[in-house]
C-alpha cells in the first residue's frame, strides 16, 4: 500500500511538472503571436563573420530588434548576370531583420507612418553599422547617425522587399582602408629620388657658399674703385695741361661724374655689407636643415607622411 501510493505521488509530481512547461510554452507562443514587428533589410558591402540569425539590432545601445535572414541579393532579388546592377550589387550581402513596432509607436503608428518616419531619418544620416563584442568575434548590427556627406545612402535600383535602411562601414573596414590608403601614397614616393635631389641640393648650397667669397669680393671692388679714381685724377690733370682745342669743360665734368659714381658704389657696398653677411647666414642655416631633414628622412622616411606637424609660433603685437 505504502508503495503504490509513493508511485502515485512520483507520477502526479511527473504531470504537474508537464503541464507547467506545456502552460509556458503556449505564453510564449502567445507572446510571440502577438508581439507586433516589421521588417527591414540592408546591404552591407563587406564580410559579416561573426553575424547569425538572432543577433540582435541595437539603437545606441537599445535593443530593437533581431537578425532574422542573411543571404545575397543576388538570391532575393532577380539580377540578369550580365547587367549592371548584377555587376555592382552581386557583392553585397542582405540582411532581414525583425524589429518592434513599440518603439515607433509613440511618433508613428500605421506601417505607412513609420516608413515614412525611417526616410526622414535616413535623410539626417541614419544608417546601420556591423560591429563586434569584443575580441570575441560575435557580430552585431547597430543603428545610429553619421554624416550624410561622408556616407551617402547606396539606393537599390528596384522596389525592395522591407523598408530600407543603408549601411555604414564597421570601424575594421575603415581602419583597414585608412592603412591600405597610407602605404598605397609611401609605395608612390620616391624616396631615392627625393634623398637624391636633397643631396644635390645640399652640394650646390655647399658650392655656392665656398664659391662666393665675399670679403675677397668686396676687398677687390675696393681695390679697383681707388684705381680708378687715381685714373680720373691723372686724366684730369693731363686735360688741364694738355691740347687747348678740346672743349674744356667736357672730360673734367665727365671725370667729375665718375667720382661721384665711385663714391655712390663704395657706400652701396659698404651699406650693405650687413644684409650680405645676414644672406650669407640663412644660406648656411638653410644647408644645415636640409642636411638634417635628409638624414632623418634616410633614417625613418615614414615621418614624411606620419610625423607630427610642427608647433604653432605664437606672434607677439
Amino acid at each position: 500500500m505504502n508503495s503504490s501510493a509513493h508511485y502515485f505521488r512520483i507520477g502526479l509530481f511527473f504531470i504537474a511538472v508537464a503541464v507547467i512547461l506545456i502552460a509556458g510554452l503556449f505564453a510564449i507562443s502567445a507572446d510571440i503571436l502577438t508581439t507586433d514587428t516589421f521588417l527591414i533589410e540592408t546591404y552591407i558591402d563587406e564580410s559579416v563573420q561573426g553575424l547569425n540569425v538572432g543577433s540582435p539590432l541595437f539603437h545606441r545601445g537599445v535593443t530593437i530588434g533581431r537578425v532574422k535572414k542573411i543571404t545575397f541579393i543576388s538570391q532575393e532579388y532577380p539580377l540578369e548576370p550580365d547587367s549592371p546592377e548584377y555587376k555592382q550589387f552581386s557583392k553585397y550581402v542582405m540582411v532581414i531583420m525583425t524589429v518592434d513596432k513599440k518603439h515607433y509607436t509613440p511618433l508613428a503608428k500605421t506601417s505607412g507612418e513609420i516608413e515614412s518616419l525611417i526616410r526622414n531619418q535616413i535623410h539626417n544620416g541614419l544608417r546601420l553599422k556591423l560591429s563586434y563584442q569584443g575580441i570575441t568575434g560575435i557580430a552585431y548590427l547597430e543603428a545610429d547617425y553619421f554624416d550624410p556627406v561622408r556616407n551617402p545612402p547606396l539606393v537599390p535600383p528596384w522596389p525592395t522587399q522591407n523598408i530600407y535602411i543603408p549601411s555604414a562601414k564597421s570601424l575594421i573596414t575603415n581602419f583597414t582602408q585608412a592603412v591600405d590608403s597610407v602605404f598605397q601614397r609611401l609605395e608612390k614616393i620616391d624616396f631615392p629620388a627625393i634623398f637624391s635631389q636633397l643631396e644635390s641640393t645640399l652640394k650646390v648650397m655647399q658650392t655656392a657658399l665656398e664659391d662666393a667669397q665675399i670679403p675677397q669680393i668686396r676687398q677687390t671692388a675696393l681695390e679697383l674703385m681707388a684705381q680708378l679714381d687715381k685714373t680720373a685724377q691723372q686724366a684730369n690733370i693731363l686735360m688741364q695741361s694738355s691740347d687747348p682745342n678740346l672743349p674744356a669743360a667736357s672730360l673734367p665734368d665727365t671725370l667729375a661724374q665718375i667720382d661721384r659714381n665711385l663714391i655712390q658704389i663704395e657706400n652701396l657696398i659698404a651699406g650693405n655689407e650687413d644684409n650680405i653677411d645676414k644672406i650669407l647666414y640663412d644660406l648656411r642655416c638653410s644647408a644645415r636643415n636640409l642636411k638634417q631633414l635628409s638624414e632623418q628622412l634616410k633614417a625613418d622616411p615614414a615621418q614624411l607622411l606620419l610625423g607630427q606637424p610642427p608647433a604653432r609660433l605664437e606672434t607677439t603685437k
